[in-house]
C-alpha cells in the first residue's frame, strides 16, 4: 500500500511536468516519462519477494516443480514487458512499433507456455 501511494504521487508529479514540457520540448517530456517508468519499476521490484516465497511454498507443500510454475511466471513477465514497452512506444508516437511489440509479446508468451501445454497433453494422453 505504501509503494502504491509513493508511485501514485510520483505519477501525478510526472504527469504535470510532462504536460508543461510537452509543447515546447517533446523529447524531454518523453525522457521524463521514461525515467518515471524506471523509478516506478525500481520501487515495485521488492513486491516480487512475496511472489517468489509463494512459489517456493507451493513447490515444497504440493510438490509442484518449476516445470509447471516457471512457464506461468514467464508468461506474466512477457505480458508485463510487452505492455510497458508498447505503451512507451505509443507515448513516442510510434504506434506501429507498439503493435509489433504486442504481437511479439503474444508469440513469446505462447512459446513460454509450450512446455506447460506439452506436459498437460502428456498427462491427458496417459489418462486415455
Amino acid at each position: 500500500m505504501e509503494v502504491l501511494l509513493k508511485v501514485s504521487g510520483l505519477v501525478l508529479i510526472s504527469a504535470c511536468a510532462v504536460l508543461m514540457i510537452r509543447r515546447s520540448n517533446p523529447e524531454i517530456a518523453f525522457a521524463v516519462g521514461l525515467c518515471t517508468v524506471i523509478v516506478i519499476l525500481m520501487l515495485s521490484f521488492p513486491l516480487l519477494k512475496p511472489v517468489a516465497e509463494l512459489k517456493e511454498t507451493v513447490r515444497s507443500l504440493y510438490g509442484i516443480g518449476d516445470s509447471y510454475l516457471l512457464p506461468v511466471i514467464k508468461c506474466c513477465a512477457v505480458a508485463f514487458t510487452a505492455r510497458v514497452t508498447a505503451d512507451l512506444c505509443r507515448e513516442a508516437a510510434q504506434s506501429a512499433a507498439a503493435s509489433a511489440i504486442e504481437f511479439t509479446g503474444v508469440l513469446c508468451a505462447i512459446a513460454a507456455a509450450m512446455p506447460l501445454l506439452r506436459m498437460m497433453l502428456d498427462t491427458i494422453g496417459e489418462m486415455l
